[in-house]
């Protein structure tokens, strides 16, 4: 069956209002984009970001009342300007796996989904069997990319392990299948911790991870390495709790940072981590150090 697609563009506070009325008039999907190629760099940790101006595109049956829709948006939402084409029937499935296969990061980590063959790899790939879905996170981002690299190369083997802003679940398992004893992936996110939970199954890695929605901040020294792959300003606001959440000596990796806001990382991580070193790939950054000793209270 085709779609009839609608599209229209609203500001951030509207944008989930509309998106109520859209449903109530019988989308059967809503979805949000960015309308002036806008990034989101700045928001905390408890809040969904959002761009300034949103065009939201809604699908209905070929036979909805397009002028009762257009009435109702005006009426409810006081928008006029809407655009509806024809979504063609596919097998999106198929249309997925068109532009997503196996990747490589570092020398042996390897990025697989469920419809690619793994005879091809080489015989030492350490595999990691991921679809695209809706969580964020399966290896397609520099960001991503840049914690799997570093995972490759420093593998965290006996350690205890923190994945913090889990998405997917992919640095989890990562560290998991490169012999970390045992791993806790965080995400506030409902949707992300389903999509880790199922990832952990595929991936046979359920009795290394458990999965949390926050973290405990009454507990102290309990990871030898902590990952975040989140964004600046989370990054900056977590600095205390990473660092109370790290063992002696234990390892701290940052990734999310764009390149502009890589010396704020540098400037507020200093007073906390030793040997600071940062891999830049493209326009993003990851940034690593080593807690610093501290000095005992006499």
């Amino acid at each position: 069956m085709d779609w009839i697609q609608l599209s229209l563009q609203t500001d951030q506070d509207k944008a989930d209002f509309v998106s109520e009325v859209l449903t109530g008039l019988g989308s059967f999907s809503v979805a949000y984009l960015d309308a002036y190629d806008e990034p989101i760099f700045e928001t905390s940790v408890e809040k969904t970001p959002l761009w300034k101006s949103v065009i939201i595109n809604a699908l209905f049956v070929p036979d909805v009342n397009k002028a009762y829709i257009k009435s109702s948006l005006q009426e409810l939402c006081g928008i006029e300007d809407i655009e509806y084409t024809t979504i063609e029937d596919r097998i999106w499935e198929d249309e997925c796996k068109k532009d997503y296969h196996a990747m490589r990061f570092g020398k042996r980590l390897w990025i697989c989904p469920s419809w690619e063959c793994q005879t091809d790899l080489p015989d030492k790939a350490i595999v990691i069997n991921i679809d695209p879905g809706l969580a964020f996170g399966t290896g397609t981002h520099q960001t991503t990319q840049l914690c799997l690299e570093y995972l490759d190369k420093y593998p965290p083997i006996g350690l205890q392990v923190i994945d913090f802003g889990s998405g997917t679940g992919v640095l989890a398992i990562a560290a998991t299948k490169l012999g970390a004893k045992s791993v806790i992936a965080v995400d506030n996110d409902l949707q992300a911790i389903t999509a880790t939970k199922q990832n952990l199954r595929k991936n046979e890695c359920e009795s290394i991870v458990k999965t949390r929605t926050t973290v405990n901040t009454k507990n102290s020294n309990v990871c030898d390495l902590l990952v975040a792959n989140i964004l600046a300003n989370p990054l900056i606001e977590l600095a205390p709790t990473f660092n109370k959440l790290l063992k002696q000596d234990g390892v701290l990796v940052l990734s999310g940072i764009l390149k502009e806001q890589c010396e704020n990382i540098l400037n507020c991580y200093s007073q906390y981590l030793d040997n600071l070193e940062v891999l830049q790939q493209d326009e993003w950054c990851l940034v690593s150090g080593i807690k610093k000793t501290e000095t005992p209270v006499k």
